[in-house]
C-alpha cells in the first residue's frame, strides 16, 4: 500500500489546516492576526516532512504551529506592541531569543498576534488594530465579549486551532487572563527561566514571557524545548492523590457565581482522587497587589521606558494606556523602593506558609468575572473596574516572582472560565507536572 499524501506530508498538512481554520474564522481570526507569512510556513513544514522522510532526527516540537505576540521581535516584522507609536520603526533583523528557541525546535511559525498596547491592560481591547473577538462567544450579534489581555491574539489563535502555541507576555496576568477567557491553557514561568531579550517590557520588575497552548500538557512540552530538557515520563499516568493544595479563604469573594459552581465542582473531583484541600487564609495573596499598587511599581517602571516617546508623541498612545503610563512620573522613588521591599518581605511569607502545610500549590479561579462585552466597557471608570477585577487572582504570581499556570474548564467543551494552579519559589518543573496530573484528573471524571 502507497502512504497517503496525509503521511508523506504530515507536517505541512497540519500548517494547512491551522492556516485554512484562520481563513474560515472571520473577524475573530482578522483581529487576532496581524501579520501572516502563509507560504513561508508552508515552505518550512514542507523541509520537517523532507527531513521526517529521510530518516533525520526531528527536533521535539516539528510541525506545531507558532504564533507570537507582536511584542517580541520577529526577523522581518515590526514589533509595534500593539501601538501606532510603533508603527513605523524599522522591522527586526533577528528573532528574539525565545522565539528562535521555539523555531529550532520545530515550531513553525505563521503569524504575529494582536495584543492590548504595550501590553497595559487584562481586557484586550486595541483601538489601533482592533481587539480580538472572544470565539467562544460567536453568536451574540452586536455584544461581542473581549478575549482578554494583554496576549489578546494569542488565546484566540489557540482557541480558534490556528495556533498550537502562541508565544506571550505575563506582567499581571496576561498570558492566563485571556486563556481562561478562551477555554485553554497557559503558563506563566518563574523570572529567568525563559529568555526575555527581544521582548518589549511594560513592568521590568514583573514580566516574563509565557505560553498559551491547548493543554497543560502541551505547556509542559513546550517548556522542555524552551529549557533544553527531557522529559520525564507522563506525569498524568499518576494519581492526584497525596497532592496537597490550598484554597485560600475567602477565595470566592468577588467571584461570580457561575465561576464559583464550577470551581467548586473542581475541587469536589479532585478531592475524589484523592488530594487533599487545606482551607488557610492567605493575606500574603492580596497584600502583594495592594503593595504593588501603592508603590506605583508598574506604572513607574513603565514610564521610564516610555518617557521621551510620551513627550514626543503622547497624542499617538491609547486614552486608556497613554495616561497610565504618564501617571509614573509622578511616583516617588521611596515609595517605589518600600513597594519592592515589602514584595521581597511577602515572597518570604508566602514561601512560610506553603512549606508550614508542606502544600504543593495554591488552587484559586483564574478569573473571577466572565468576559465582559466590550460595548459596556467604552466608558473608562467601567474598564478600569472589570480590568482590575481581571486580574486580580493572577497578579500575585506576578508580585512574588512564582510559576503559575490556567487549566480550560474542559476541553470538550469549552467554557470560558479557568482553574488556577500556583506553585512554590522557582518550582516550575514541579508544577508542570502537578497541572498535568490534575488535568488528567478532571478529564477523566
Amino acid at each position: 500500500m502507497q502512504p497517503t499524501d496525509e503521511a508523506t506530508h504530515r507536517h505541512r498538512s497540519h500548517v494547512q489546516r491551522c492556516l485554512d481554520r484562520a481563513d474560515a474564522s472571520g473577524d475573530a481570526a482578522t483581529t487576532a492576526l496581524l501579520q501572516r507569512r502563509d507560504a513561508a510556513a508552508l515552505s518550512e513544514a514542507a523541509a520537517w516532512d523532507d527531513l521526517c522522510d529521510n530518516g533525520g532526527d526531528l527536533p521535539p516540537l516539528t510541525g506545531l504551529t507558532l504564533t507570537v505576540k507582536a511584542c517580541f521581535d520577529v526577523a522581518g516584522w515590526i514589533t509595534h506592541a500593539g501601538s501606532r507609536v510603533l508603527a513605523d520603526q524599522p522591522a527586526a533583523t533577528v528573532d528574539a531569543p525565545a522565539v528562535a528557541a521555539l523555531r529550532r525546535a520545530g515550531a513553525v511559525l505563521v503569524a504575529q498576534t494582536n495584543m492590548t498596547e504595550f501590553a497595559y491592560g487584562a481586557l484586550g481591547l486595541n483601538d489601533t488594530y482592533g481587539t480580538p473577538l472572544n470565539p467562544l462567544f460567536p453568536g451574540e450579534v452586536g455584544s461581542a465579549r473581549v478575549s482578554g489581555g494583554s496576549t489578546s491574539g494569542g488565546a484566540v489563535a489557540v482557541a480558534l486551532g490556528i495556533a498550537d502555541v502562541s508565544l506571550g507576555s505575563d506582567t499581571s496576568g496576561s498570558v492566563r487572563i485571556p486563556a481562561a477567557f478562551c477555554g485553554v491553557a497557559a503558563f506563566k514561568p518563574s523570572r529567568y527561566r525563559y529568555p526575555d531579550t527581544g521582548m518589549a517590557y511594560l513592568s521590568p520588575s514583573f514580566d516574563v514571557p509565557g505560553i498559551v497552548a491547548a493543554s497543560a500538557e502541551m505547556c509542559r512540552r513546550v517548556d522542555a524545548a524552551l529549557v533544553n530538557a527531557s522529559l520525564s515520563d507522563d506525569p498524568g499516568r499518576s494519581s492526584v492523590s497525596g497532592v496537597r493544595l490550598i484554597v485560600p479563604e475567602h477565595i470566592s469573594d468577588g467571584v461570580e457565581p457561575v465561576i464559583a459552581a464550577a470551581f467548586d465542582a473542581w475541587v469536589a473531583t479532585l478531592v475524589e482522587g484523592g488530594a487533599e484541600i487545606i482551607r488557610m487564609p492567605m493575606p500574603c495573596l492580596a497584600a502583594s497587589g495592594i503593595a504593588a499598587r501603592e508603590a506605583g511599581i508598574v506604572s513607574a517602571e513603565a514610564y521610564m521606558l516610555h518617557r521621551e516617546r510620551l513627550q514626543a508623541h503622547s497624542h499617538l498612545y491609547d486614552p486608556r494606556v497613554g495616561p497610565r503610563i504618564a501617571a509614573g512620573a509622578e511616583v516617588r522613588a521611596y515609595d517605589y523602593a518600600t513597594g519592592l521591599a515589602r514584595l521581597h518581605d511577602l515572597s518570604g511569607v508566602y514561601d512560610a506558609e506553603l512549606e508550614g502545610v508542606l502544600a504543593d500549590a495554591v488552587l484559586t479561579p483564574t478569573v473571577g468575572i466572565v468576559p465582559p462585552r466590550i460595548a459596556d466597557l467604552q466608558d473608562n471608570g467601567a474598564y478600569l473596574a472589570a480590568n482590575a477585577q481581571a486580574f486580580r487572582l493572577t497578579e500575585f504570581a506576578n508580585r512574588l516572582d512564582l510559576p503559575s499556570i490556567t487549566l480550560p474548564c474542559s476541553p470538550f467543551q469549552p467554557r470560558p472560565i479557568g482553574l488556577l494552579l500556583t506553585g512554590r519559589r522557582s518550582g516550575d518543573d514541579a508544577l508542570l507536572d502537578l497541572a498535568v496530573r490534575i488535568e488528567h484528573c478532571l478529564t477523566d471524571s
